[in-house]
């Protein structure tokens, strides 16, 4: 067998692992879905299934990354696109577009950030490549409306920090969920309380 059949052989495997992890975390929850049920639906063996997975967390995470790509790259075009846009206006549309991901993928990105439905990763959550990715392109765009003084004087480092805190999961599903807020009334109430009095 060639390398590059061993590469593609391992690509379809751990396709088939996330495709499985997915399908089984909708349909029962992650808490309620094993690392043995996982490898036992996707037919690989459990040696096969830790070596790409050390634990559930770690699946959690991958399955997040596949699901960020498509956010990441979106987010890249648009900031390409809208540099005549206020830069308000822009961290306005990042916001809102990062919330409706977070409406979609609550579940996963909840039992990621909270350590308490998956296990432990080898990274913590704020060092993970999507929070990476997002405190930068806010912390630069705070940094921009710094530098065009229509901002107030802040941290743009902890200011990103705190404003992609407010959007944790646990807090967003309880608002839906407890308090009934929708995902509309969120989006408007976080710019209301936290983006707009940033701005003069």
């Amino acid at each position: 067998m060639s390398s590059s059949t061993k590469r593609r052989d391992a690509k379809e495997i751990s396709a088939a692992i996330l495709q499985t992890t997915e399908f089984l975390f909708t349909k029962y929850g992650v808490e309620n879905v094993s690392m043995h049920q996982i490898a036992k639906a996707a037919k690989v063996g459990q040696g096969t299934m830790y070596r790409r997975y050390a634990n559930k967390g770690d699946l959690c995470m991958d399955l997040m990354k596949e699901h960020f790509q498509s956010l990441q790259e979106e987010t890249i075009q648009y900031l390409k696109d809208a540099k005549a846009i206020s830069v308000k206006e822009r961290i306005q549309v990042i916001f809102k577009r990062l919330l409706y991901y977070v409406e979609q993928h609550s579940r996963l990105f909840e039992a990621i950030q909270s350590y308490t439905t998956c296990e432990k990763t080898k990274k913590p959550f704020y060092d993970a490549p999507p929070y990476v990715f997002m405190h930068n392109t806010i912390r630069l765009l705070l940094e921009e409306a710094i530098e065009t003084k229509v901002v107030r004087p802040i941290n743009a480092d902890f200011t990103a920090h705190t404003l992609l805190s407010s959007i944790n999961p646990k807090m967003y599903i309880f608002l839906r969920q407890k308090n009934g807020y929708t995902a509309e009334e969120i989006i408007e109430n976080f710019n209301k309380s936290l983006l707009e009095p940033l701005f003069y």
